[in-house]
C-alpha cells in the first residue's frame, strides 16, 4: 500500500533553474502486457500553457502499483503498455507553461494524481472528483516513477520548503484519510478503524485531531497494530 517504499531520482536542481527540458531520462515503465517493470531512458515530458514539468525528489509505492508489477486481472483490464507508472510523488517544479501564474521554478510541491478535464457537467458544477474524464497519473497518463514528471498547474499542491520529501510524497494519500475522517462527524465519538494499511494509520491520527472521543483499531497483523499505537488508536484488536 501507499507508502510501504520510497523511491529517489537524485538531487533537485536550483531554484534559479529556468531552460526548457529536453533529452531523455529514468523511467519506471510497465513496457509490454505481462508481469514486471522495467528502467528505461525515456523522452522528458513536454510542458502545456497550463502545466509544470516538476523533478521529483521521492516517489511513494502503492497498492495499485503492485498490480500493475503483478499484472492481475484489474491491470490487464485497465493498463495499456507502454506506461511510466507511479502515482504518488513530491518535487521541484523546473518548468512552467506559458499560461501558470499560480507558481514559479524552484516551488517545491506535493502532486495529485487525479487529472480532471474541467469542461464535464461533474467538474463544472463543483464535483470534480466525479470527473467523467479522469486520468490518472501512472494509470491513464505517465506517471511519476520518473526523474521528471509532468502535471496540471491545479495538480500541484505547495509544500512548505523543510518538509521531508518522504512525508511529502504521501500528501495525497495522507488526503484520503482526510477526506474519509470528515465524511462522518465523529466530534466526541467512539470511532473503529478497521484495516491498518497506511490510509487507516494515518485516519486514526486524523480522527483524533478532530475530537473523537476515541479510537480502536483491527487488523491481522502485529506490526501495523503496533504502529496503530504509535499513531494514536486507544486500543487494538488482533482480528483473527
Amino acid at each position: 500500500m501507499g507508502g510501504d517504499l520510497l523511491t529517489i531520482f537524485g538531487e533537485v536542481l536550483p531554484s534559479h533553474y529556468t531552460g526548457s527540458m529536453v533529452g531523455t531520462m529514468r523511467a519506471v515503465v510497465k513496457a509490454k502486457s505481462s508481469s514486471g517493470l522495467e528502467l528505461r531512458s525515456v523522452s522528458i515530458p513536454n510542458v502545456g500553457p497550463r502545466d509544470v514539468l516538476v523533478k521529483v525528489r521521492a516517489a511513494s509505492i502503492c497498492g495499485t502499483d503492485l498490480h500493475i508489477y503483478r499484472w492481475d486481472p484489474w491491470a490487464q483490464a485497465r493498463i495499456r503498455p507502454p506506461l511510466v507508472v507511479g502515482h504518488e510523488a513530491c518535487g521541484q517544479i523546473v518548468e512552467v507553461g506559458r499560461d501558470v501564474a499560480e507558481v514559479r521554478v524552484g516551488d517545491y510541491i506535493s502532486a495529485e494524481s487525479h487529472v480532471v478535464c474541467g469542461l464535464c457537467d461533474m467538474c463544472r458544477t463543483g464535483r470534480g472528483h466525479l470527473c467523467r474524464n479522469t486520468r490518472i497519473l501512472g494509470i491513464d497518463r505517465n506517471g511519476c516513477f520518473a526523474e521528471y514528471v509532468a502535471i496540471p498547474v491545479i495538480n500541484a499542491w505547495l509544500n512548505p520548503p523543510d518538509m521531508p520529501p518522504e512525508i511529502a510524497s504521501l500528501q495525497e494519500n495522507f488526503g484520503n484519510a482526510v477526506h474519509t475522517a470528515f465524511t462522518a462527524d465523529v466530534r466526541a465519538k467512539k470511532v473503529l478503524v478497521t484495516g491498518c494499511g497506511p490510509v487507516g494509520l494515518m485516519a486514526i491520527a486524523v480522527a483524533r485531531a478532530i475530537g473523537a472521543r476515541a479510537v480502536y483499531a483491527t487488523d491481522i497483523s502485529p506490526y501495523r497494530l503496533q504502529l496503530a499505537l504509535k499513531m494514536g488508536a486507544d486500543a487494538t484488536f488482533n482480528s483473527r
